[in-house]
Parts: structure tokens; sequence; C-alpha cells
């Protein structure tokens, strides 16, 4: 024993000569021991064998960084006398290589379990991604400390050569009947990743914030499915319109096409629609309001106004042009003429306009007024302008006519 002590320590000091003089570190992943007699190793070289529990292979690099051989893992490697860098998934332990000795180093291994069909990453301490495998699946690598993330969220894993570091994952998942995504962020702020509705995501333990529809909800996540409930809210409308979704403070969160809904976390919203405005609460329940319509008819290339009571302009339309609201009182305007129009659910309101022309063989403007004397409106000679219903004033250089205008008829004055 004495004798064979002796001569492996002589071995060692020529490796050491030719790798810089330097020997591999003393540790417990790597063994040294006689090269049986039934290796096929050539002469003067020695044999190296990576142990693993999984379906890997192991690489071999010299002291420039060139990969010098590779083997399944438990299988022999032969190599020249020297110092090796061996990678497992791109895990790193140096291996010294003796002649007629067989060198073996021992690999651990992270195993990720789950529920998900869904792939973790390992990390070094410096960033770079080494490897990955499917949830329940186990890696070899070399003992270390290593970052394990799946979906972004991390877990800290301390490998240790024959032993294998187990990881329990939990999900979350928001259910909701819509063709929607939702969104998971940590607690900085950043977002991890993002699903289909109706599709657990996996996670490692820990608290985060998940959106929908920029609404938010808390999840705390443990070894277990975290389910998020969710609502629905839909405007109902006729026309080919959007309605917006505010949070309370007044931050718009989504919107969609009216008759699409939208899937959102359980709270109080503002709906707007061509800037009316309702109230609501979500819950998991569906969530339905309705809107009316409001059309000004007319046969003029013009277009009409929309104002609350307030006296706030909320929209504009073409003339024949539908624009929808949410229940409530408003004021239409057409040239300065005022009509007041009531908005209710599932209707829709037509107010039919008249035009007036005045023809003269002259050029020039015509303006039209109302009883109060109040200008409304002004156009060249023999062109149209559209107004409701009524009697105005109409004045041309020194003319002035007064003039009846009736819904849906076009009304001509002669100068």
């Amino acid at each position: 024993m004495m004798r064979l002590a002796a001569i492996r320590t002589a071995v060692l000091v020529m490796v050491a000569l030719s790798a810089c003089n330097k020997a591999p570190p003393l540790d417990n992943v790597c063994s040294y021991g006689p090269l049986p007699a039934t290796s096929e190793v050539a002469a003067g070289q020695g044999g190296l064998v990576t142990q693993a529990a999984t379906d890997a292979y192991f690489y071999a690099f010299d002291g420039a960084g060139k990969q010098v051989g590779s083997a399944h893992v438990n299988a022999l490697l032969p190599l020249k006398p020297g110092e090796y860098e061996l990678k497992v998934n791109n895990s790193v332990h140096m291996g010294a290589v003796e002649s007629a000795t067989l060198t073996k180093c021992a690999t651990g291994g992270v195993l990720v379990n789950g529920s998900t069909d869904e792939y973790y990453h390992v990390f070094d301490d410096a960033g770079k991604e080494l490897a990955s495998a499917h949830i329940g699946a186990a890696l070899s690598l070399f003992q270390g400390s290593y970052q394990i993330r799946l979906n972004n969220s991390s877990s800290a894993a301390q490998v240790q050569s024959g032993t294998t570091a187990n990881l329990t994952t939990g999900t979350v998942n928001v259910d909701a009947p819509t063709d929607e995504y939702y969104y998971v962020f940590d607690s900085a702020g950043t977002q991890l990743a993002s699903s289909h509705l109706g599709k657990p995501l996996g996670l490692f333990a820990g608290m985060y914030t998940v959106k929908l529809n920029n609404s938010e909800s808390k999840a705390e996540v443990g070894a277990e499915t975290s389910n998020i409930p969710a609502g629905t809210l839909v405007l109902e409308g006729s026309t080919d319109e959007y309605y917006y979704v505010f949070n309370a403070a007044g931050t718009q969160l989504a919107s969609s096409h009216l008759g699409r809904p939208l899937a959102l976390f359980p709270g109080s919203y503002n709906v707007k629609l061509n800037n009316s405005t309702a109230t609501t609460s979500v819950a998991t329940s569906p969530i339905t309001i309705g809107s009316g319509s409001i059309t000004l008819q007319g046969s003029t290339d013009e277009y009409y106004y929309v104002f609350d009571h307030a006296g706030t302009q909320l929209a504009s339309a073409h003339l024949g042009r539908p624009l929808s609201f949410l229940p409530g009182d408003y004021t239409a305007k057409l040239n300065n003429v005022s009509i007041p129009v009531r908005v209710e659910a599932g209707r829709a309101n037509e107010n039919q306009t008249g035009s007036l022309t005045v023809k003269s063989s002259g050029s020039g403007y015509y303006s039209v007024f109302d009883s109060a004397g109040t200008r409304l409106a002004s156009k060249e000679l023999n062109q149209p302008v559209s107004l409701p219903a009524g009697e105005y004033l109409v004045k041309a250089g020194s003319n002035t006519r007064t003039v009846a205008v009736t819904a849906g008829q076009s009304s001509v004055v002669n100068l």
C-alpha cells in the first residue's frame, strides 16, 4: 500500500508539472484508483468517469479550453495525463488524469417537481444559463450553488455530490370565459410570465401580483394551485364602436368592441362609451351593461355633436352615422341648434333633420339665425345647410327672409 501511495504521489507531481505546476484541489467530488485491467486505454494514458444518475454526457477540456473528449456519464473516457475541466450540463469541475489510474468524478442533481407542462432552467452564480429540463426530469450537475428558474420565478439550489436537490413548485391560474391572457409580476413589478386564461403557470413559492386587463390581484403561491377568481364585463351596443374600462383612480385599464366581454378581477370600475360614464362592480358572475344609440339623419355633408347635461361635448359623428351612449339624457347639436335626446338601453333614437338652401344667381354667403337673433350657421349661396325642424331667419346681403324647416324635407329660398 505504501508503494502504491508513493507511485500515486509521483504521478500527481508529474501531472502538476505538466499543468502549470498546479495540482487539482482535494475535494469530495473526484477520487482516484487503479485502472481496471480490462479497460481499453492506450499505454501511458489514464481513464476518467463522470458518475451521474441521469442520461447525460460529460465533456473534457484542456488548459487552453479545447475540448479533447466526451463520453456518456458512467462510461470511461481515455485521456492523457493532465488536469482537465469537466462539464456536465455546463456545470464545471476540475479533475486530474494519471497514467494507469482511473479518476471518478461524482455529480449530484437537481429535480423540480410540479404539475404543469413546462421547463425549468438552471443558472450559475454569475447568472449564466447552464441547462434546462422538463418539470419532473432531473438534471445532473457538479456540486455547487445554482439558481433555478421556472417562469422566471427563482429558487436557490445547493447541489451535493451523490444526492439530488428536490424543489417543489406551485401553480397560479386565472379562470374566465374570454379569449385573453393573464400576467404574473414579482414584488418589484417585473413581469415574469403570462398564460392564456384557464392555463396554469408553475411558480416557486412566494407572493406575486397577477394582472388581467391591467386589473390586479395578489397571489400567494405554495405547493398547491392558487386559483384566482375573475369575472367578466361586457357593454352591449349596436354600433361599430369601443368601450373603455377605468379603475377608481381614473387610469384606463382596457378597451373592447361593443358586445365583446373583458375579463377583470372583482372590484369597482368606471366604464366609458363615447365619454358617457357608468360605475359598475365586477364579481365572479358576468356583468352586462346595455347602451342605446343616437342618430341625426340629414342630407348634407355635415356633423352633429352630443353633449352631456353639464354642457361637455362627448362625441361627434357625420349625419346618418349613429353614436352609442350609456343610458341617460343628452343634447345633440346640429349647426348650433340643440335637440334634447334620451338614450335607453337597447333602443335606437333617430332624429330626422331638414335642409335649407338659399338660391341666387349671384355669389356670396347667407347666414341662418334663430328667433333670438343668434347666428347659427353660414353657407355659400346655393349650398344646403341641415337644421332641426323649426323656423329660422335667413339673411343674404340686404335680403332677410323667414323660413320653416321641416324634418325630412328640403326648403328653398329664392333671392
